[in-house]
């Protein structure tokens, strides 16, 4: 049989072509099933041998991001914006990558520019959901999702929320099956399922965090709660769980529900329930921690039945000297009045709304017209921050901060950095070896401006697993304390008043 010299040619490129398009499918597909880790390598291939196939560019950079490859994937965002500038898809990748840095502004532009350009791209429409949810517009974000997924069923970070929208039975149907199949997206499935139905068997057909009597408007008062004889800690509240003596617990915005040590439990005589892990500011990882159920709790005049309360296993405390945490969000029914100088919580109850199974976006109420809108994930609230006029990102408001930080990649990018070996910092996940201080800080947030010089930074972002944003710095006590703070948790408002005696 004979060969020309141009069908021998015909075949290399054909063969080329077919392992190309093995490469770029193997990529996509390990993208799409949201297995990032894997999919990172086969599309880092398949770019370098199409680095004009938009689609492919876009994936790796959503990679990248889901994979936390932060350098990697700020170097592809500045590629892709100059090459890319009319793709859909490499644009809601941008603005992915936008979301994940907290800059919400330019990852709203993002989204919607891809949209304009073609209507039904997944991630873009996607996109916007998540951003939306975290501005509380809930049921904006959920017909977005519900879009999302009608665009593009097959994309596996998309059908992870749907799921979460679905009524409850639905979701346990759903959910067993698809984390099956998507391990990767669901690590810690089983120890999290296998606790859920601990606690379920424990409350069994109560409702947890009853309230005794009708919502009534009460003003609290803080304990101060010292780190020396000299320096306070925070400011804190007395809980009592099932009548016991009270706990004085650490009045936390940075915290959800109720979080004590594990003597605290144990002198209560609760069950332990379940198992988890918590992390936060340190350099020791996570530390592990279980559930526990008491027939009540009290804070004040206010009562609770059946109160879910979490735990940290071990001897040690929680961070400080003082019993627990509680955080703000436990009286998230309550327009939030928190006035340092006077030491006084006053809680509001927030009007009833009607049942509305989308959900509700939010509403600015007359009498909140002053107030911030902030970006919520769970419990944590952050405010939209510039710093030096350069850089905007998400500052966490964390009333149980003894000191304001910056975290240290966000700072390298608007302000130099020293070292400071003078500095010890300790959080839940334990202590912090690497301390640095910002040589100069100007935050911008709501209406004020604030200068702060030596701002100690320090890696903020050190969870185990992939975050939704990067925390770009904290606000705390010494900041917050300058005002009077109003937070309205249901419409995620916060008011910064400056107290004035």
């Amino acid at each position: 049989m004979r060969y020309s010299a141009f069908g021998q040619a015909s075949g290399v490129a054909l063969l080329s072509c077919c392992v190309l398009f093995a490469q770029n499918n193997d990529g996509l597909i390990a993208y799409k099933a949201g297995n990032f880790e894997l999919a990172v390598p086969l599309l880092r291939r398949a770019a370098a041998q199409a680095p004009q196939d938009a689609e492919v560019q876009a994936a790796l950079l959503s990679s990248l991001v889901y994979a936390g490859k932060l350098d990697e994937a700020s170097e592809a965002d500045e590629h892709d914006a100059a090459a890319f500038t009319e793709s859909p898809e490499v644009l809601a990748a941008r603005g992915e990558f936008a979301f994940y840095m907290g800059d919400m502004g330019q990852a709203e532009k993002l989204f919607k520019a891809a949209i304009k350009f073609k209507e039904a791209t997944p991630r873009a429409v996607f996109g916007l959901s998540r951003l939306y949810r975290a501005a509380c517009f809930y049921r904006t974000a959920r017909l977005l999702c519900l879009r999302a997924h009608s665009i593009d069923p097959e994309d596996a970070l998309i059908t992870q929320s749907f799921i979460r929208y679905a009524a409850p039975a639905k979701r346990r149907e759903l959910l067993e099956p698809f984390a099956a199949l998507h391990p990767w997206l669901y690590k810690h499935y089983d120890q999290e399922e296998s606790s859920s139905l601990e606690i379920r068997a424990a409350i069994g057909d109560k409702r947890l965090f009853e309230r005794e009597g009708p919502p009534q408007e009460t003003t609290l008062h803080f304990v101060f709660l010292m780190k020396d004889a000299l320096h306070a800690r925070g400011v804190g509240l007395e809980v009592r769980i099932n009548e016991s003596h009270p706990l004085k617990m650490l009045f936390d915005t940075g915290a959800s529900g109720i979080v004590v040590s594990q003597k605290a439990i144990d002198k209560a005589g609760l069950q332990h329930l379940g198992s988890g892990i918590s992390w936060g500011v340190g350099d020791k990882g996570t530390r592990n921690s279980f559930a526990a159920i008491s027939d009540t709790c009290q804070v004040g005049i206010l009562k609770f039945n059946t109160c879910l309360i979490r735990a940290l296993e071990g001897k040690g405390r929680i961070a400080g000297d003082e019993d627990g945490l509680i955080g703000a969000d436990f009286f998230q029914d309550y327009v939030v009045g928190i006035d340092f100088q006077r030491h006084l919580l006053h809680l509001k109850p927030l009007p009833p709304k009607p049942v509305d199974p989308q959900g509700y976006d939010r509403v600015i109420p007359p009498d909140e017209t002053s107030f911030t809108p902030v970006f919520r994930f769970g419990h944590e609230l952050f405010l939209t921050t510039k710093v030096n006029n350069k850089r905007s990102g998400l500052f966490l408001l964390d009333t149980g901060s003894e000191v304001s930080n910056i975290d240290s990649t966000f700072a390298s990018l608007s302000t130099k950095l020293s070292g400071n070996s003078l500095v010890r910092m300790r959080g839940i996940s334990g202590d912090v070896t690497k301390v640095f201080e910002a040589d100069k800080a100007e935050l911008q947030f709501a209406r004020f401006r604030q200068s702060n010089l030596g701002l100690l930074a320090l890696n903020l972002n050190n969870a185990p697993e992939h975050q939704d944003v990067r925390m770009a710095g904290i606000l705390g006590l010494p900041v917050l304390a300058m005002f009077r703070l109003t937070i309205d948790y249901r419409n995620g408002l916060v008011n910064f008043d400056y107290a004035v005696k």
